[in-house]
């Protein structure tokens, strides 16, 4: 899985780097196969974070906006995170119970 860190307009401190690159590792575990993580830090009046998630057939963007990146950094990994899990729930069927 490649990792690439973006920043426009403005300057990430190491911890908010960091950050943003341990989210992304943190992707793995929700769903195989994710090809590239792109994450796009810019600030303008507000600052905004954006995950790009590449997985064979999709592309997954989260999004959000605020004051501190490292806030903004955790919220939109969550947001990714929920939507990893929901396209993880997509790809494996339910197991339907037995009868018999």
């Amino acid at each position: 899985m490649d990792i690439h860190v973006t920043t426009r307009h403005c300057t990430l401190t190491e911890e908010e780097n960091d950050a943003a690159i341990a989210a992304a590792k943190q992707f793995e575990k929700f769903v195989e196969g994710i090809i590239r993580v792109d994450v796009i830090c810019d600030e303008n009046a507000t600052k905004h974070v954006e995950y790009t998630v590449k997985v064979p057939g999709q592309k997954l963007v989260a999004k959000e906006s605020g004051q501190h990146f490292s806030k903004i950094i955790h919220d939109a990994a969550l947001k990714m995170q929920r939507q990893l899990s929901r396209l993880h729930e997509q790809k494996v069927p339910a197991r339907s119970s037995e009868r018999g």
